[in-house]
């Protein structure tokens, strides 16, 4: 009997607890449980309509701060923006997911009410006037560079972003907004600046990277005259870029200036040329009208193209002109050589001297040009027309054979008129720049030579 006390007393504090979970149940089922909050707003134990105005109240008392740079802008309250919370619904929503029978539990489970749905209103005008003046707080903003792709020593790198300071409107006003929600009262203009668009932790960038460190690694390889010349792959490198589509792209210029190195140490067109003569030894013969160079426009085009293909390439750039051989000779050994010196012209072929004869060249006011030329035509019974300066009359001049060799009017013909051929012939009765031949030397060099013989005079 003497445990009856202690059992009534159990039951008695048994029976206050139940009495005070039903009134606990009771009291939480119109008011937020224990541990609820609103950013720094406590909503623990009030009810709807109270939290509406401490929650104005709470929005209206705060005071935002702007920063730029560490340094204060300006500040600004909601109350200033003409804010109006219209929080009924949500709140209501809000009490009624909470389940007043756990009131208890709720002293250890923090409820953290999201402001995202809380509808404020502001005045736009307020707001946009507001968002204006921090636009124009800083002269001559920047805008921001996005990272690129740059290419260092051969190989291709990402260059870091770098941030300017144009501030995104829109998002400034999305964060101004949230600053007030949220009952901060510290915002950074920092935070609104525009984004570059690419960063240097883009797997776009990244990407690129190993497409044009691809291409660049191509082997291109040229022949010319014997010699194998391979592109450097660091020189690739250099000409490579994206386009505006983001697309790999090839400087065409770039490529023609590497070209243009090839073209100064291969081609022969407009070069003085080493000639073995066959009375005078080596000579040096000017430029003429023979020789070939570089297709420079087409083949640096041609490169590009190659590069982008991305595949190994081994091939002879396109050439222009003439006397291009991929034995590395120019004049050959197929050639007519007229020494003005001597007045003898010679027909070798193949190596093998066919002719030789006299001539007489241009008279000292109408000299033959000297230079490197080809036969670019042979024409029978022509007729020669043009200005004698020395007479000072125009003439028209039947001839059985005529090879012209430049785009002058100087050529190869015979000279049936010519009463010598003697070696001073020339000085007295010299041609208006026309090598004059025997007829019938002149008939057998017209059966002996091609179309596209080089002719040398000197």
């Amino acid at each position: 009997m003497k445990n009856k006390p202690l059992i009534f007393t159990g039951i008695g504090i048994f029976l206050l607890l139940i009495l005070a979970y039903f009134g606990g149940s009771k009291y939480y089922d119109s008011r937020f449980l224990p541990n609820t909050t609103m950013g720094d707003t406590e909503l623990s134990g009030v009810t709807v309509a109270e939290a509406k105005r401490v929650v104005t109240q709470e929005l209206h008392a705060n005071t935002v701060t702007v920063t730029e740079d560490g340094e204060t802008v300006t500040t600004f309250t909601p109350f200033d923006l003409d804010a109006k919370v219209d929080s009924d619904a949500f709140l209501t929503k809000v009490k009624d997911e909470q389940n007043s029978w756990a009131w208890p539990l709720a002293f250890f489970n923090k409820y953290e009410v999201e402001t995202s749905e809380v509808n404020v209103q502001f005045d736009e005008d307020a707001l946009a006037k507001l968002v204006e003046t921090l636009t124009l707080s800083k002269p001559d903003r920047v805008a921001p560079m996005s990272a690129n792709v740059q290419s260092k020593d051969g190989a291709f790198v990402i260059e870091p972003e770098v941030p300017g300071t144009i501030i995104d409107t829109e998002r400034l006003k999305e964060q101004l907004v949230q600053t007030v929600l949220s009952s901060e009262d510290t915002l950074t203009l920092e935070d609104a600046y525009v984004l570059p668009a690419l960063t240097a932790e883009s797997n776009e960038l990244k990407q690129v990277v190993e497409k044009l460190q691809s291409l660049a690694d191509v082997t291109i390889t040229y022949t010319l005259m014997g010699d194998e010349i391979v592109v450097p792959k660091e020189q690739i490198a250099t000409w490579l870029s994206l386009d505006n589509n983001g697309e790999p792209t090839v400087s065409v210029e770039a490529a023609k200036a590497y070209l243009q190195t090839l073209h100064d140490k291969y081609a022969t067109y407009e070069k003085t040329r080493t000639f073995k003569s066959t009375n005078r030894g080596e000579v040096q013969v000017p430029p003429g009208e023979y020789g070939w160079s570089l297709a420079m426009e087409a083949e640096s085009q041609n490169l590009a193209g190659y590069i982008l293909a991305g595949e190994d390439v081994k091939t002879t750039p396109e050439i222009l002109g003439s006397g291009y051989h991929e034995d590395g000779t120019d004049i050959g050994n197929t050639y007519v050589e007229v020494d003005l010196q001597s007045q003898i012209m010679y027909f070798y072929k193949n190596g093998e001297r066919l002719l030789e004869t006299p001539i007489v060249s241009g008279h000292t006011t109408t000299p033959t040009p000297v230079g490197v030329f080809y036969a670019w035509n042979k024409e029978e019974n022509a007729e020669l027309v043009g200005y004698n300066p020395r007479r000072g009359n125009e003439y028209a001049q039947p001839v059985n054979y005529w090879i012209p060799v430049d785009w002058t009017g100087v050529g190869i013909h015979d000279a049936g008129w010519q009463s010598s051929f003697a070696s001073n012939q020339w000085v007295n009765n010299g041609s208006n720049g026309c090598i004059n031949t025997p007829p019938g030397a002149m008939e057998k060099l017209f059966s002996l030579m091609e179309v596209g013989t080089p002719v040398v005079f000197f």
